[in-house]
């Protein structure tokens, strides 16, 4: 018995939408991600379409690779990718911005047709935080939970049972021979005093060359209940302040 696969074909002509990308700078060369096109159904016709970059607060050929490509789609295909680069460098530029627009489409019509290329700046010394926060994207080192932190905890295994959590952070590099002795942090609490954290490891996020793990170990110094600003530096420059939760138990 076999069983024959069909596509359903658009009557009308289809339209094109291009999604927005991330990508990450890197500190020389080029670095590429992926941008999709995307058809609304499959079309019986071959369909082209224009893609080209548009600079922003980013510059052409600067800050990413300038040009225009010409997207084919054969019958039957609804989806496209064409790739963008950043252009690395050293210097602090915070996050850019460019676009990617759809033009002299043929034998389709846009839907959506232009997306926003962010390049993150993997230069300055950044704490990530929750989305639309300015809370700390943390978790505990060991047991892998979420905030409020207490500072005692004895399910780590740890011989002091205090509490390690793990902060990501983007544009911090080690030199050559430098250990997780090289990074320093910091608690603030509602007062504005600060206090010095231990900073036990610092490591590379695996498949994610940008984002570096800093593990942190509260101690019995900080204010309890509630929240402290957490900030980490090294080579004289310093992070922006994440917001944590930590609790007696």
């Amino acid at each position: 018995m076999f069983v024959t696969a069909e596509i359903t074909f658009s009557q009308a002509d289809p339209a094109l939408s291009i999604s927005d990308a991330s990508l990450f700078e890197g500190d020389s060369g080029a670095f590429g991600t992926e941008v999709e096109i995307s058809l609304s159904a499959a079309s019986a016709k071959t369909i082209s379409v224009l893609v080209s970059t548009q600079p922003g607060t980013a510059l052409g050929d600067v800050d990413f690779g300038a040009g225009t490509a010409t997207v084919t789609f054969q019958p039957g295909q609804t989806s496209q990718r064409v790739t963008v680069f950043a252009i690395g460098d050293t210097v602090i530029e915070g996050t850019e911005q460019f676009f990617l627009n759809l033009s002299n489409p043929v034998n389709a019509t846009i839907a959506d047709g232009q997306a926003v290329a962010t390049i993150i700046d993997d230069d300055a010394l950044i704490l990530l935080t929750q989305p639309n926060s300015q809370r700390a994207a943390a978790l505990d080192s060991v047991l892998f939970t979420q905030e409020t932190f207490p500072i005692v905890n004895t399910l780590n295994f740890s011989s002091d049972n205090r509490t390690r959590i793990s902060v990501f952070a983007i544009g911090l590099k080690l030199s050559a021979g430098e250990t997780a002795a090289a990074v320093t942090a910091t608690a603030e609490d509602s007062l504005g005093t600060v206090r010095p954290l231990t900073v036990e490891f610092v490591g590379k996020v695996p498949n994610f060359f940008w984002l570096t793990q800093v593990v942190v170990k509260l101690n019995d110094q900080l204010p309890t209940p509630g929240d402290v600003k957490i900030r980490i530096s090294l080579h004289g420059q310093t992070s922006n302040a994440v917001l944590t939760g930590v609790k007696t138990q």
